[in-house]
């Protein structure tokens, strides 16, 4: 590189010494002045005069490792092949201090016009390190890759759930404007409700899908200020229903369990258990038999919610719960035995207060207007 610098400060030097003088060709100079500077146009190249007339090409001292071409315009000087290969850059080595090949920028770059991939390459988008990944649309983060500490989502505290508590999971977290996010899917086929995954400002999360066309259903997180609930939702119409169902591999058949419709625009539900498709003729109504609680006491007895028949096994005081507290509740209490024990008040048929069980009776009593009736 020294050289070089020498010839162009010659060169310099001379063009103001002696000048430069444009000529025509090189080859037909015979009477050059001696240390004058020539240009010659047919091939573009400076020459140097010469004490018997002639010219002398001057040559710039390049490698030829680094550089190739004669200097003329049939072949200028350019940068020597230096082993690359097509679509091959050149780079910085330290090591040498030269400019080399380097990696074929086309395998090593994402273009935003898009790639074309060695299906036996290791090709992905991404880092080696474990650091985030992050994507964004209008300088705002839509999604973050990494591990979950990496991310900022890990909770060590002794109370963590799981998977929270996973500071090394991989973890896709999607995010949004005002800490609200959505994932919606293409659905063609849905007129009105797209389906999307979606959080709001109460920190709800909540799934809303499209159904035959024009309908939807929801299901997720509703509520605010620590009195949450989780809500399933089915419309527009108000009467779509809600179908349980389960499979049969071997008869490749669906076998509906359980439907919960309503009735049109009013606020009436039925419930249906074996209906094989049919609406509930009544707000419950069950295909099959009915299993309820009964128990034989061994001792004083008291009633709450989880009773239903109470047998008494000997001369068992029974305690009925507040009648105000669950109005509509029913009972059915058998005395088998010949004694008479204490129950709490009620109305016989008569409507009169009754506080004892007769001996070898039963008795059906409902909680209506704040009080115990005997119904049977």
């Amino acid at each position: 590189m020294k050289r070089i610098y020498s010839i162009f400060i010659l060169v310099v030097m001379n063009f103001f010494a002696f000048g430069q003088e444009t000529i025509t060709s090189a080859t037909a100079m015979t009477s050059a002045a001696e240390g004058n500077l020539y240009k010659a146009t047919d091939d573009g190249q400076i020459y140097f005069g010469l004490r018997n007339g002639l010219l002398c090409q001057i040559n710039p001292f390049f490698s030829a490792s680094i550089f190739s071409g004669s200097g003329t315009l049939a072949d200028p000087y350019r940068l020597a092949q230096m082993g690359a290969t097509n679509g091959k850059v050149l780079s910085w080595n330290n090591t040498t201090n030269i400019w080399s090949p380097s990696t074929d920028a086309a395998t090593s770059n994402w273009f935003l016009a898009g790639n074309t991939l060695d299906s036996n390459a290791n090709s992905f988008l991404g880092t080696k390190n474990n650091i985030r990944l992050q994507l964004r649309s209008n300088n705002t983060p839509m999604l973050e890759v990494g591990t979950r500490q990496t991310l900022g989502l890990y909770n060590s505290s002794n109370t963590a759930l799981y998977p929270y508590n996973q500071s090394e999971a991989s973890l896709m977290y999607i995010r949004g404007t005002n800490g609200n996010s959505a994932l919606q899917f293409e659905a063609n086929g849905a007129s009105y409700y797209k389906p999307v995954f979606y959080t709001d400002g109460n920190g709800n999360f909540i799934m809303r899908g499209s159904a035959a066309s024009s309908d939807f259903f929801e299901l997720g997180s509703g509520g605010s200020l620590n009195n949450g609930s989780f809500n399933f939702l089915v419309g527009d119409d108000g009467n779509e229903p809600f179908v349980f169902s389960k499979f049969n591999y071997t008869s490749l058949s669906y076998v509906e369990m359980m439907r919960v419709q309503g009735t049109g625009l009013n606020n009436s539900v039925r419930i249906g258990i074996n209906m094989n498709g049919t609406v509930p003729n009544s707000t419950l109504q069950v295909s099959g038999s009915i299993s309820l609680p009964i128990v034989i006491t061994s001792s004083a007895f008291v009633l709450t919610e989880k009773d239903f028949t109470v047998i008494l096994g000997g001369n068992h005081n029974i305690t009925l719960p507040n009648a105000s507290e669950c109005t509509g509740r029913m009972y059915i209490i058998k005395n088998p035995t010949s004694s008479t024990p204490s129950i709490s008040n009620y109305k016989d048929i008569m409507g009169a207060d009754i506080n004892k069980i007769a001996a070898n009776s039963v008795i059906w009593i409902k909680s209506i207007n704040n009080v115990w009736e005997q119904i049977k």
